[in-house]
């Protein structure tokens, strides 16, 4: 294999561009095709701070908020999830202490069974909820290495347009180590064994390589009439068929720091404030609400082999997962590593697309199941949500649910990329209450353990009142970066 080329939008292309260069020998030809004429916007994401795109990218998450439309978060605020007025704080969050090698979790339901009755335990449980308390408290911090501080709870995440993303990491991008162009695919020359020959462009151009990869979906439709490999709908968990995108900078984030996923009679409303003003996606279902503006068909889906032949689908061209908690950008940057770890030697490529499609799949799998977690546990009255919670789960999802709900166990899986504490945690907060504890718990003494639990409570009350107003720490990290310049 001699050359790759790489076509689609500019907030999905420079991303996977800047991985391939980095990972790609010297032999290898890299060739670059910007489509440029999108006229919906790219949206926004909520990314972890340490998500792994970011190392391998050479870019760490705060040169985004330093130098671009972009800010420091906490997580997810969820809103009306459970009926109007209901709320609830995704947070990243690290693992809480254990007391005897005994989840923190598996003791406060003892402890609600025992006095306040099950349902209680999501009530109990709030007091241990660090980072979810420092995001509604306003306040803001980095985590910390140190074992024995709270801030180690802490997953900070970025809130950034993901145009402004493509913009940073296409002026980084090194001189000289592609053939960078603009223009957009109209047109496949195919061979008789399936690869693709060439790809037409709209100014008569046409463009050879070895590899062909699709970030946005343009190549695919012209693949084969637009046959597409076997996807997984998700139309039942997400029942939504239109979308909406706008960025409105003209107006500064109000009454929320934090990204807001807000359920709504008809759809989902995800509000991501940035440095510029805010970030508005709509997901909506067209019986309940009419299609106006600037909307677009939605297709909950993912593929299951997005690399056939000599073509790797990835973003919009291998799945469309929507905005709540980023699903649509964290899979793109998972299956972008995925790629630099499979990329061929040869043009027979069939055990590199191989295990590029069992990995990718895992991810999918993955980040479909945290995405679903609270679409299935909603309270919601209206039938669209009520027939998210009769849908039939994803069988991962449903293993985890049922093993939670019996004995208050997590069951990891294979490409896991949420932290167990954020499981756990949400899975309460949506009202899955286990029907029993830990057996261990039965022997602990409870009358001793509330000062220990006191204590630990009072140490993350401590902290949270000595950190920083999240704006205060904002505006010190900006002048911080000017004294620099």
């Amino acid at each position: 294999m001699t050359s790759i080329a790489v076509f689609g939008q500019g907030d999905a292309l420079w991303p996977v561009a800047t991985l391939l260069e980095k990972a790609l020998p010297e032999y290898i030809a890299l060739i670059l095709v910007e489509d440029e004429s999108a006229t919906i916007p790219s949206g926004a994401a909520t990314l972890a701070c340490d998500n792994p795109f970011f190392e391998l990218a050479g870019l760490e998450a705060r040169e985004l908020v330093t130098g671009g439309n972009a800010t420091l978060g906490l997580g997810t605020d969820c809103l009306g999830w459970q009926g109007e007025g209901s709320r609830f704080f995704v947070a990243p969050s690290g693992t809480l202490p254990a007391i005897n090698d005994i989840a923190l979790h598996h003791i406060m339901l003892r402890a609600a069974m025992m006095h306040e009755g099950p349902e209680r335990l999501a009530h109990l449980f709030q007091p241990l909820r660090f980072a979810a308390r420092v995001a509604l408290a306003g306040k803001f911090a980095d985590r910390s290495d140190d074992p024995g501080s709270p801030l180690r709870m802490l997953g900070p995440t970025v809130q950034f347009d993901r145009a402004d993303l493509g913009v940073q990491l296409k002026t980084r991008f090194p001189k000289g180590s592609a053939e960078i162009l603009a223009g957009k695919p109209v047109d496949a020359a195919m061979k008789p064994d399936g690869d693709i020959l060439s790809i037409g462009l709209d100014d008569g151009r046409e463009i050879a390589a070895d590899l062909f990869v699709d970030v946005s979906g343009a190549i695919s439709l012209l693949e084969r009439n637009g046959e597409q490999p076997l996807a997984h709908s998700l139309a039942d968990i997400l029942p939504f068929d239109w979308a909406i995108r706008s960025v409105d900078a003209s107006n500064p984030p109000v009454g929320h720091l934090h990204t807001v996923a807000r359920a709504k009679p008809g759809g989902l409303v995800i509000e991501t404030p940035l440095r510029d003003g805010v970030a508005c996606e709509m997901l909506f279902s067209s019986a309940e609400i009419e299609a106006e503006g600037a909307s677009f068909p939605f297709e909950p889906r993912y593929c299951e082999t997005p690399w056939t032949a000599n073509l790797v689908r990835l973003g919009s061209a291998a799945a469309q997962l929507g905005p709540c908690l980023s699903a649509d950008t964290m899979l793109l940057l998972e299956q972008a590593r995925h790629l630099t770890r499979a990329l061929p030697a040869s043009r027979a490529m069939e055990i590199e697309a191989t295990e590029f499609n069992r990995n990718q799949l895992g991810s999918a799998r993955q980040i479909c199941d945290f995405l679903a977690l609270p679409f299935v546990l909603n309270g919601r009255k209206e039938p669209l949500w009520a027939s998210i919670r009769e849908a039939r789960r994803p069988e991962q999802l449903q293993i985890r649910l049922e093993q939670f709900l019996s004995r208050g166990r997590f069951v990891e899986f294979d490409h896991e990329l949420f932290e167990q504490q954020s499981w756990i945690e949400t899975m309460i907060g949506f009202g899955a209450t286990p029907e029993r504890y830990d057996p261990r718990t039965a022997y602990l003494d409870m009358k001793r353990l509330p000062p220990i639990l006191r204590k630990m409570i009072d140490d993350f009350d401590r902290a949270i009142e000595e950190m920083p107003d999240h704006a205060d720490y904002m505006r010190g990290l900006r002048a911080d970066v000017r004294k620099s310049q």
